[in-house]
């Protein structure tokens, strides 16, 4: 049975739990010995004395610290900091913020407005009225953060609105170190504690860098735990690792260490390779990142690019203060992904006998609770696959880790908030390829009489984000119905309608 964890009564001094607009709901219980919590305090305690600042945050004033409140917050889906050099910072994804967002909070946007999809929100979802930041242009390259930072009209409004508080929690999308210093200076300005309800950035930047996630897994979960990779600092190095694994493996993964999913994704097939000297391959090499567009991409890491995999989990983690209890596993999704890079294109609830669940929840509340030990707070998912033919004797390797929200975490979260419990809502998240590009008022014509709407149709589609102005894949949504199969007949039926 569900455990639900809600707030009770909480000052705006730190708590670990969040407010109802985001209900945290334990479906895999997870268990912590004595044995499993010294071995992690002694890894917490080594990673400790390597990098002393790993959870520092004093340098942006003492009033911030991580954790949440019970007053306004401001919600700043900020992804730049995962975004490859050279492309534009500004996402609709910063929309995705709604979903998290209940009434009388801030959330802070870049991208033109969508007065359509807010009113949507607003009220067909019934998450009432927002306030809604638009930072003006502060550079190509700025950040959403900066942008807020440099903008005197938006920074005096944040201000007003801790001080009429006394005091904000920011609610990132990720605990960048621009996102810290935007609430740095919140706090001086207004003289009121600003809590960050995510992970100090260096710890944040640590566990979202591929390389630094596979050490730690391999560490505490042994050499099995990974795919075979290797960590390149040059070209030179690069063009001997993929000669060396070429020899045994088909394909090989060449990965950009701080990129969401796919995007920094290349993969190679070694049988061409076997053969050249490692001149050869390493000017093929420099070709292949010059197409990528990755600017100056080192560190690289290379994997083994497995096959066949019969399942991706991913395992949905709220991680709170040490003192307020261990990681909270809220459940195991299947992603989908298409394409030879696995771009994602959506998630269902995973279906897993029940030993391989709860192995699979152990091993990622594992990892957590060493993050917990190394000063993380806030959202976290670890994304693992199984490689084999069978479910029954497939091993599980761990790829990534998304110390952050992201395409399952905050879907999951809104059927929580629109039904009471996910596990008792089938639904499908869907990334559609090939979804026309319209304006959302036309996509809301379109599908209207599909939507889900609270107090009044308990099944239906919850869009996620508009889609009319998305360079990265068109439109996202969910949609939630009595059976699997059904969520996605009617997932299907809002493309087939947008490409009529």
């Amino acid at each position: 049975m569900a455990l639900a964890r809600r707030p009770g009564p909480e000052a705006l001094h730190g708590s670990s739990s969040p407010s109802e607009r985001l209900p945290i709901i334990e479906h895999v219980p997870v268990r912590f010995g004595a044995d499993d919590r010294a071995r992690i305090e002694r890894h917490a305690a080594r990673l400790r004395l390597q990098e002393p600042g790993l959870a520092a945050t004093a340098a942006f004033g003492r009033g911030v610290r991580p954790g949440v409140g019970a007053g306004p917050w401001l919600h700043i889906h900020d992804t730049s900091s995962l975004r490859i050099t050279g492309r534009s910072h500004a996402s609709p994804l910063e929309y995705r913020a709604f979903a998290l967002a209940g009434a009388g909070d801030i959330v802070a946007l870049h991208v033109p407005r969508d007065t359509a999809f807010e009113a949507y929100c607003r009220d067909v979802l019934g998450f009432g009225e927002l306030e809604v930041l638009r930072a003006a242009t502060a550079g190509p390259n700025a950040s959403l953060a900066m942008r807020c930072v440099r903008d005197p009209w938006v920074l005096d409004r944040l201000v007003a609105r801790a001080e009429e508080a006394g005091g904000l929690t920011v609610h990132p999308y990720l605990g960048s170190g621009g996102v810290w210093a935007l609430a740095g200076r919140i706090a001086a300005r207004s003289g009121d504690p600003v809590l960050v309800a995510a992970p100090p950035p260096r710890l944040a930047r640590r566990v979202n860098d591929k390389i630094w996630f596979t050490q730690r897994a391999e560490e505490l979960l042994g050499p099995r735990s990974v795919p075979s990779s290797r960590e390149t600092y040059s070209l030179a190095i690069l063009a001997g690792a993929v000669r060396d694994l070429a020899r045994d493996h088909d394909r090989i993964g060449i990965k950009l260490p701080i990129a969401a999913g796919g995007a920094g994704n290349v993969v190679i097939d070694t049988a061409s390779l076997r053969e050249l000297p490692l001149t050869v391959i390493r000017d093929r090499l420099a070709r292949l990142l010059a197409r990528a567009a990755w600017g100056d991409p080192f560190p690289l890491l290379v994997s083994v690019w497995e096959s066949p995999v019969v399942l991706s989990p991913s395992v949905q983690l709220w991680i709170p203060h040490a003192v307020d209890g261990p990681p909270i596993v809220e459940g195991i999704f299947e992603q989908r992904s298409s394409g030879l890079i696995g771009r994602f294109i959506g998630a269902v609830p995973a279906e897993l006998p029940g030993a391989l669940r709860e192995r699979i929840a152990a091993e990622a509340a594992l990892i957590g609770l060493l993050f917990q030990q190394l000063g993380y707070f806030g959202r976290c998912s670890f994304d693992a696959i199984l490689v084999g033919e069978r479910l029954e004797d497939a091993e599980l390797h761990w790829v990534e880790c998304n110390g952050r929200w992201g395409g399952t975490s905050i879907p999951m979260t809104l059927v929580n908030r629109l039904t009471g419990d996910w596990a008792t809502a089938p639904f499908v998240i869907a990334h559609p390829e090939g979804c026309p590009r319209l304006p959302f008022a036309r996509v809301l014509d379109r599908t209207a009489d599909l939507l889900f709407r609270p107090g009044a149709r308990s099944t239906g589609v919850v869009y996620l984000s508009p889609g009319g102005f998305d360079p990265e894949g068109g439109l996202k949504y969910l949609v939630i119905a009595r059976d699997p199969g059904g969520a996605q007949r009617e997932a299907d039926e809002v493309v087939a309608r947008l490409r009529a």
